[in-house]
This record gives structure tokens, C-alpha cells and sequence, in this order.
């Protein structure tokens, strides 16, 4: 059976001062930073991260010194996790090999903390799902969106009832040119590693469409295109730190002048290949830079979803419609200046209201050292929102994105239930 909810077996077993023994697979740079020098520095007392490991030799021994010293490094994932014995295995590798590093993990008797996107296909996801049933580990997708206090005051309107059932939804996310930008340069530009940015980025989008609604998508549509990168640029080169075509490309960016990724990626990148500023006008892109999509959900609210590349706004806006009345808010503004954390209700016969939500520290809008206290801070804290998320979680908001992937390509509307042995329900089920 499927473990009943993250963390929280580990928060009832936990004694005393009694550490939280970790290994983390993946030096890139989300796991030297967050899950490897940050999570030491700010939760050393809680957590014993007893082993890395990286298939490249050369960022492993970079992310060792930069991380601890002294802490183990393994380039062999099974042979750290039988010489260290953790009880947690974090994943932050490749997307496409996310389901490899989860299953061998809870083969080997971890609990998995995975980063976002579980992973990038229906086909991974049911091993990962099947996996978990066999082993019955907890998995704890780390959905950091939902931790930000802007969008968990939203989630406690909704689960309030305050403007009634909700009927519809728009939702419309803008990222900046210099942030897709990154995607086209990186490995996430081709759909067979990163799934596309249907997957890759939306499904923090997605997640937090299925945790307001606390419902689970049944049917996607969807229209997307690339305009600007890959085949459709005017020139292209190796690379950018090697590009004859640097005047003229808007795009031009030197990685060396970066110390940390220099020394994590460009050195290492004769060991694997991994090329970490690849042209944005590469003929392997084949991912979109454009993307609009209706979901239907179960509890039959409409939801009009876009993601938008090709512009120098970051950030969202979003409308929900309920049988009391409506909310609007926005995070973001031009040139990535933050304007708005408040969210205006109108509601039928009354006059409009503005809530106002106190901003935060921390990265991701003050979401990250929120999400990070409840794994290793205080697992038992009591979750009356539901943000903690797991395998359901994980798999419901990508198989959004593989829909819309699906039906952009096929011109088809895609059925949920079709791409995975998970049924669609009108309310979703506790986080498992």
C-alpha cells in the first residue's frame, strides 16, 4: 500500500535530538546550494547528511569541497546508499532520471525528497507509483509554490468557501526572455529529458491548481508553438562562451564570468558532455515557447491556463469565479519588480475588498524556508492547509503537462485517466 502521508511516519518515529540521516543524489545547482551547503548551514543541527553522489567525477569533487569536505562522495548511487544507510534519499538529478535515482532509492530503504518534476512522462510516473507500492516509502515532492504566504492565504480563502464553489478559473504565468532563455541553453530544451516547459515548468502551475481547487484534472486541450529558439533562429553556434555570433545575438550570455557555475559546470563538462550554455538557436530544441490550455476538473471548474516565454514580464495573474463572488491577485511586474501581494475579492452584492498579505523572506517569495522547516525543522507541525505534497501529487500535476503536451501535438483533447493507473477524483485524496 501507498505510505499515508509525507513525513508523516518519520515525525512519529522521530526521538529527541535524534538527526535526520540524509544522502543527495545530483550535485548540480539546486543540490549543492538548497539541499547541500544551505541545508547544513540552516538546519545542520536537525539533519546528518552522511553522503553525495554524481555520475560526473569532477562536479562531485567541486560540490564536495563546496558543500563539506569531509562529507562522503560516491559516484556509484547504490554503493553510497549501502555504505551510508540513509533514511532519506534527495533527488535533484536530471529530470528523465528522476525515476532511476527514486526506485533505487526506496529499493535500498530510503524515503525519498524529490525536487520538482517528479517526473517527466506517464510511463515513469506509474514505476514510480507501482514502485512505491511495492516498497512502501514515503515520498515528499517538494512544491515550494504553495509554502509562499501569498498563495497559501488564497488556499485558506478557498477552503473557507468564501466566494462559494468555485465554477471557473483563468490563470496566465509570464517569464521573462532572459529566464527562458535559461531553459533554451540547458538540457530542459529538448521534451525527451525536461518533458518541455509543459512539464518542467508548469507543473508548479499545475500543482497549484489541483492543491486550490482540491481537485483532480480530467481532460486537457491545448495549442502550443516555438517561434522564437531553436530551428526558427537566424543563426546559431557551439556554445556561447564560443559563439562567432555574439554582437549580434540578444541572447549572449559568458557562464565563466559566473564563478560557481563555471566551477560546478564549464570545468567538468568534458566528463559527461553536459553542456550548460548551449545555443539558443540549436536544431535540437524541441520544445515550446508559447502555450495555452483549457483543463476541465472533476468538481467541473474550467480552467484557462497560459505560459508565456516571448516576454520581459515575470510572473502571474490569475481570476477565480465562485457562486459568492470572485478573486484576482498578481505576483510580479515588469523587469522582474514585484508589485502586488494582495488578492481583491468582490463579492455578489458587496463592495470590493482588498486582503492584504504580509511579504516574506526567504527564496521563492519566503516559500522555500517554509517548506524547509517542515521537512527538517519540525515534520509534526500541523499542516491545516495541506501543503506537504507526495507521489499523487507529483504525478497528478505532470500528467497535466503531458496532456497538454499530448494534445498540442496530436490537435486531440487528452484524458487523465488514460495515462495512468490513477483515477481522477472530484475531490483530491490526502497527500500520499
Amino acid at each position: 500500500m501507498i505510505a499515508a502521508g509525507p513525513i508523516m511516519s518519520y515525525a512519529a518515529n522521530r526521538k529527541g535530538n535524534e538527526k535526520m540521516r540524509v544522502a543527495l543524489v545530483g550535485t548540480g545547482i539546486r543540490g549543492v546550494r538548497m539541499f547541500g551547503r544551505e541545508l547544513l548551514e540552516d538546519y545542520g543541527q536537525y539533519v546528518d547528511l552522511v553522503g553525495i553522489c554524481d555520475q560526473n567525477p569532477g562536479r562531485l569533487k567541486f560540490a564536495r569541497e563546496y558543500i563539506q569536505p569531509t562529507v562522503a562522495a560516491f559516484t556509484d548511487l547504490e554503493k553510497m546508499l549501502a555504505d551510508t544507510r540513509p533514511e532519506w534519499l534527495i533527488v535533484t538529478t536530471w529530470d528523465w532520471e528522476h525515476h532511476n535515482n527514486i526506485i533505487t532509492g526506496m529499493k535500498n530503504g530510503c524515503n525519498i525528497i524529490c525536487e520538482k518534476p517528479l517526473t517527466i512522462d506517464e510511463d515513469k510516473a506509474e514505476m514510480i507509483l507501482q514502485a512505491q507500492k511495492k516498497y512502501d516509502k514515503e515520498v515528499i515532492v517538494t512544491f515550494n509554490y504553495r509554502w509562499v504566504p501569498h498563495r497559501a492565504k488564497l488556499k485558506e480563502l478557498l477552503m473557507n468557501k468564501t466566494i462559494g464553489d468555485l465554477t471557473a478559473v483563468e490563470f496566465h504565468w509570464h517569464i521573462t526572455h532572459d529566464h527562458l532563455k535559461r531553459y533554451m541553453q540547458r538540457w530542459h530544451a529538448e521534451r525527451n529529458r525536461g518533458g518541455s516547459l509543459w512539464v518542467h515548468k508548469s507543473t508548479h502551475h499545475f500543482d497549484l491548481l489541483n492543491w486550490w481547487l482540491d481537485s483532480d484534472p480530467v481532460e486537457v486541450f491545448a495549442y502550443a508553438d516555438l517561434e522564437r529558439f531553436g530551428p526558427q533562429g537566424p543563426f546559431r553556434g557551439v556554445n556561447c562562451r564560443n559563439c562567432a555570433h555574439t554582437n549580434e545575438c540578444p541572447y549572449h550570455w559568458d557562464i565563466t564570468e559566473n564563478e560557481l557555475l563555471r566551477k560546478l559546470y564549464t570545468d567538468n563538462e568534458h566528463h559527461d558532455g553536459y553542456i550548460r550554455d548551449n545555443c539558443v538557436f540549436r536544431k535540437q530544441i524541441d520544445i515550446y515557447d508559447k502555450h495555452s490550455a483549457i483543463i476541465k476538473y472533476a468538481n467541473n471548474v474550467q480552467v484557462n491556463y497560459s505560459l508565456t516565454g516571448d516576454s520581459n514580464y515575470e510572473g502571474f495573474w490569475i481570476a477565480l469565479n465562485g457562486t459568492k463572488g470572485r478573486i484576482e491577485g498578481k505576483e510580479g511586474g515588469w523587469h522582474g519588480r514585484d508589485d502586488g501581494q494582495d488578492w481583491h475579492m468582490q463579492l455578489i452584492g458587496r463592495d470590493p475588498e482588498v486582503i492584504s498579505v504580509p511579504r516574506a523572506e526567504g527564496g521563492h517569495w519566503g516559500g522555500d524556508p517554509l517548506l524547509m522547516d517542515k521537512i527538517f525543522k519540525d515534520p509534526a507541525q500541523a499542516d491545516p492547509l495541506h501543503q506537504s505534497a507526495g507521489t499523487r501529487d507529483g504525478i497528478m500535476s505532470i500528467l497535466v503537462g503531458v496532456a497538454a503536451r499530448k494534445s498540442a501535438d496530436s490537435g486531440k483533447p487528452i484524458r487523465i485517466a488514460d495515462l495512468t493507473s490513477i483515477k481522477p477524483q472530484a475531490r483530491r485524496p490526502a497527500a500520499t
